[in-house]
């Protein structure tokens, strides 16, 4: 199962491991360092993956979906991480936030329009995530804000 992180921003530093995780057997997939957090993702076993922050589990997915990292964005000191699930044949994306500056780490709703191909903006301490429409002639947007997931359009 194939995980990524695209160029990350600041200081977020990136590395996968094959080997399993000693705490359980699990198959730590990838392993992000971002800000001060370690942020991992961890096959437990068939169709189950974790995402962890700091050996805390903050997102499990048991339904076999393909979950990767899109990218991480340092929003004036609060982290955040763009995750990405493939949903099933008839939609190729969807996506949740994980926010790592409240008091604890929490992951949003999924969002989206099925499509893989989004275009992310920041400004003024929100990230905006834009994808196109399914009737493939508009946008639909949404704004990530201080723990808060708006769509706009």
């Amino acid at each position: 199962m194939a995980a990524f992180l695209t160029a990350a921003i600041g200081t977020a530093a990136i590395g996968t491991a094959q080997a399993a995780d000693d705490r359980s057997g699990a198959a730590v997939l990838v392993s992000a360092a971002i800000g001060n957090e370690v942020v991992q993702m961890v096959e437990l076993g068939p169709k189950v993956i974790q995402v962890t922050v700091n050996d805390r589990v903050v997102y499990e997915d048991r339904e076999g979906r393909t979950l990767s990292f899109v990218n991480a964005y340092n929003m004036e000191g609060r982290w955040l991480v763009l995750l990405q699930e493939s949903v099933d044949g008839k939609c190729a994306a969807r996506f949740r936030v994980l926010d790592l500056g409240g008091a604890k780490p929490s992951v949003s709703l999924p969002f989206g329009t099925c499509s893989d191909a989004p275009k992310v903006e920041q400004a003024d301490r929100t990230l905006t995530v834009s994808l196109p429409a399914s009737d493939g002639k508009s946008t639909a947007a949404w704004n990530y804000r201080d723990g808060m997931l708006v769509r706009m359009r």
